[in-house]
């Protein structure tokens, strides 16, 4: 697998805004979720403005564009942990992923993509997007992280783990996005040592993807665990109707 890293673009960095405006409108709030993950300082007046409104009209969307673009956009800030992934996280990520997760992906129906570019952008965390069996994306929002090599490649092996399992299992048993990110922090810390969000603490999950279950029929729990999840959210929804 090639990995690649580079700074997103203008176009990019602000298209990829947009999309998480509209991802956070449509859901990821709920989720507790906040405005200034996604933007380059959580302070700022326009950004801000922008994530309050839930719908942007043409205009709204052609000021902040403008805005972003001749305001803050700077790729030199986007370039700032480039010596830290070369000279750590890419290896230290290429042998994690070489020792613990490539034996198992016969049995979680998982393919390695060819190629995984890491894309640099404003913000703070990381998101995914695997385009093809053959490519693969992670977007690494850094212009607020540490610089703290460890915490990077903990977020790496993370969105990588959410690489690996979204399309064989995640979408194939239309798992909840609460229940996926509790699945990826148990793998990760079975493997990584990976730290947990207390957020997606989740009892119910536990219960299924055991040490176990994640070394030998990561997609088997799964599905029971979706067929049990359902069963009981039709039980509580008859209940709600005979009150």
């Amino acid at each position: 697998m090639q990995i690649t890293i580079r700074s997103m673009t203008a176009e990019e960095a602000w298209k990829y805004i947009l999309e998480r405006h509209t991802a956070f409108h449509k859901g990821l709030r709920k989720f507790g979720y906040k405005y200034n993950t996604w933007v380059p300082k959580p302070n700022n007046e326009h950004i801000k403005a922008m994530f309050e409104k839930e719908k942007l009209t043409e205009q709204d969307i052609k000021f902040y564009k403008n805005f972003f673009i001749t305001e803050i956009y700077n790729a030199d800030n986007l370039r700032q942990f480039d010596s830290n992934f070369v000279e750590f996280v890419r290896p230290m990520m290429e042998k994690g992923i070489n020792k613990f997760l490539v034996p198992l992906l016969p049995n979680w129906n998982a393919v390695l993509p060819k190629k995984l570019e890491i894309l640099c952008t404003y913000g703070v965390g990381a998101g995914y997007s695997r385009k093809s069996d053959e490519y693969a994306v992670i977007t690494f929002r850094m212009s607020r992280y540490p610089d703290n090599k460890e915490s990077m490649l903990d977020t790496m092996l993370h969105e990588f783990i959410h690489l690996l399992i979204e399309k064989p299992i995640i979408e194939k048993y239309n798992v909840p996005h609460n229940f996926k990110e509790r699945i990826v922090d148990l793998i990760g810390t079975e493997f990584f040592g990976k730290h947990i969000q207390e957020r997606f603490v989740n009892a119910f999950v536990d219960k299924y993807i055991t040490p176990e279950a994640i070394k030998t029929d990561l997609p088997g729990a799964v599905a029971k665990m979706m067929t049990d999840y359902n069963a009981l959210q039709q039980k509580q929804m008859q209940q709600r109707q005979s009150l």
